[in-house]
């Protein structure tokens, strides 16, 4: 999902699993199953999300003139 459910975050490493589904000639079509599809994951979702802080590495240079000693 390119907007997360919570804050509208990217989501990613995500699996997901159709377990039953069925078909009526009639009342099915392809995107009544988009909508349903949506629906369900964002009702789930809203029950078992976390907002977790995004994880990054950071390098940060600076010049010689600007390094001191720390005594705290």
């Amino acid at each position: 999902m390119e907007n997360g459910v919570v804050a509208g975050y990217p989501m990613v490493d995500m699996k997901v699993s159709l377990y039953d589904g069925s078909y009526h000639e009639v009342d099915s079509s392809e995107i009544a199953f988009k909508i349903a599809a949506v629906w369900l994951f964002r009702l789930r979702l809203n029950r078992l999300s976390r907002l977790l802080e995004p994880i990054m590495k950071v390098e940060i240079t600076t010049p010689d003139e600007f390094n001191g000693r720390c005594d705290w």
